[in-house]
C-alpha cells in the first residue's frame, strides 16, 4: 500500500511542478507583483544510524580500514544460466558432458598486484539457498559463526602479462571442481549456489574487488570447462569434441561491513555510507513563515545552505536530500536501527555534488511551494551521502548548535505575491 501511495504522490508532484514553473514565468512579468525575502535560521539537525547499505556497490571489501571498519567476509550467489553459452547447471548432469575444471574468479580493483595474501573459499552444502539478501543482510543479522560453511580451497592474487598497453587487473581464482557436482545438482533439496570468501589471515588494510554491479566483464564468475564425449559405434569407442568454457556470474554479492564506534561531534551532523549515519533536518518555524503568505504567492527561490569543515576529505561527495513523508518519532531513533524507519517522498529534490568550497546550497523551492499549496506537510528532510568513492569516509555538516553562528544552517526564501 505504501508503494502505491508513493507512486501516486510522485505523479501528482510532477504535474504540480510543471504547473508551478509555468505560473512563475508568467507572473514575474507583471510589474504589480510584490517581491520579498524571508530568512529562517531555526533549523535543527539530528543523527540516526542503520546498518551499512552497500548491496548496490560496484566494489566488495575485505580487511580492516584505517578508520576501524572491519570487512571480515564477502558472499556471492551464482546464477544458474551461463552468460556466454546456452548451458544451465542442469546441462552438466548429462552423462555425455564431462567437466574438466571449475574455478570461481574475482577481479581485483587495482592494476597492481599485492603478494603474500591468501584467501579461503567456503560453500554451504546444507543450508538451502537463502543465506543472505543483498539488500537486507548486514553485520547485525548475518553472523559468520552461525553460518554452516565448509572449506573448499584457497587462492592468491594472480596477474597475467598484458599483450599490449591494455590494463590487466589481477584476479583471485579458486578451484571448485571438488564441489561442482553438489553445487549444480538441482535435485538436491538443500541446493545452494552461495559462496563465501574471507582472508586466511587478518588484513591490516582494506582490499577491494569488483562486484556484479561492475558489469559482466568484471563480475565475480564461476568458470566451468567441459568437453562432450560422442560414442562412435557399439564398440564403445569414443572421441572427445567441443571443449568449451561456460561463465556463470554472481547476480548477488555483498561484503559484510562492521563499522567502528564513532563519537558524535557537538554542533555537527555526521554522515557516511559505511557507517550508515544519516541526518534529519527539522525547520520548525517553516509553517509559521509560510502561512501568512497570500494564497497565490509563488516561491521563486528557496535555498537551504549548510557549511562543512573545509578539508580534502570533505570534498567530492554526493548529498541526497529527501522530504520526510510522516511524523518523525525521535525517541525511536536511538542506537543502531535494524531497518530505516524514515519514509520519504523521492524524486522531488536533486542529488547535489559537494565540491571543496566549504558550503553547500540546496534548492528546495518546489518542496516549499508544495507545502504552501497544501500538497505535502512539513515533516522535515532526510540527508544521506551516496555515490562516494570510498564508503569508509565520514562527512560532517555544521548543525544548529555550532559554536559559531555564521556556520549554522540557513534557509532563504524569495517569493512574489499579488
Amino acid at each position: 500500500m505504501q508503494n502505491i501511495h508513493l507512486s501516486v504522490c510522485f505523479s501528482l508532484l510532477v504535474i504540480i511542478s510543471g504547473c508551478l514553473e509555468n505560473t512563475v514565468s508568467a507572473d514575474l512579468n507583471n510589474p504589480g507583483m510584490i517581491h520579498d525575502t524571508l530568512s529562517i535560521s531555526s533549523i535543527m539537525g539530528f543523527n540516526y544510524q542503520t546498518p551499512p547499505e552497500l548491496g548496490n556497490s560496484t566494489l566488495l571489501y575485505l580487511g580492516t580500514d584505517s578508520s576501524g571498519f572491519q570487512n571480515p567476509f564477502a558472499l556471492f550467489k551464482v546464477q544458474s544460466n551461463s552468460i556466454n553459452t546456452s548451458e544451465t547447471f542442469d546441462s552438466f548432469l548429462d552423462s555425455t558432458v564431462e567437466i574438466d575444471s571449475a574455478k570461481f574468479i574475482l577481479t581485483f580493483n587495482s592494476d597492481t598486484i599485492e603478494t603474500g595474501m591468501i584467501f579461503d573459499l567456503y560453500y554451504f552444502p546444507n543450508s538451502g539457498d537463502s543465506i543472505f539478501n543483498e539488500s537486507n543482510s548486514n553485520y547485525l543479522n548475518l553472523i559468520e559463526s552461525e553460518l554452516s560453511s565448509e572449506y573448499v580451497s584457497s587462492g592468491r592474487l594472480f596477474q597475467r602479462l598484458p599483450d599490449s598497453t591494455e590494463t590487466i587487473y589481477p584476479t583471485l581464482s579458486f578451484n571448485v571442481l571438488n564441489i561442482i557436482q553438489t553445487f549444480i545438482d538441482s535435485s538436491n533439496i538443500n541446493q545452494n549456489r552461495t559462496l563465501m570468501i574471507k582472508p586466511k589471515f587478518d588484513l591490516s588494510h582494506t582490499l577491494s574487488f569488483k562486484s556484479s554491479e561492475s558489469g559482466f566483464a568484471f563480475a565475480p564468475q564461476l568458470h566451468i570447462f567441459t568437453h562432450d564425449t560422442i560414442y562412435i559405434d557399439s564398440t564403445s569407442d569414443s572421441v572427445s569434441v567441443d571443449t568449451l568454457s561456460h561463465e556463470f556470474i554472481s547476480t548477488d554479492d555483498l561484503s559484510i561491513i562492521i563499522p567502528p564506534t564513532v563519537s558524535s561531534v557537538p554542533g555537527q551532523l555526521t554522515l557516511g555510507r559505511g557507517l550508515s549515519y544519516k541526518g534529519l533536518i527539522e525547520i520548525s518555524d517553516l509553517d509559521s513563515f509560510l502561512l501568512p503568505l497570500p494564497e497565490q504567492s509563488i516561491i521563486t527561490k528557496a535555498e537551504l545552505s549548510f557549511h562543512y569543515p573545509f578539508d580534502t576529505t570533505q570534498s567530492n561527495f554526493y548529498l541526497q536530500v529527501q522530504p520526510v513523508s510522516d511524523t518523525i518519532h525521535y525517541e525511536q531513533l536511538q542506537g543502531v536501527l535494524l531497518e530505516d524507519p524514515i519514509d520519504v517522498i523521492s524524486n522531488i529534490l536533486p542529488v547535489v555534488n559537494i565540491s571543496n568550497n566549504g558550503k553547500v546550497i540546496l534548492n528546495i523551492r518546489e518542496y516549499l511551494q508544495l507545502i504552501h499549496f497544501g500538497y505535502v506537510s512539513n515533516y522535515g528532510l532526510k540527508l544521506e551521502v551516496i555515490n562516494t568513492s570510498n564508503p569508509f569516509n565520514l562527512y560532517s555538516l555544521y548543525s544548529h548548535s555550532s559554536l559559531i553562528d555564521s556556520l549554522n544552517p540557513e534557509l532563504l526564501i524569495h517569493y512574489v505575491s499579488p
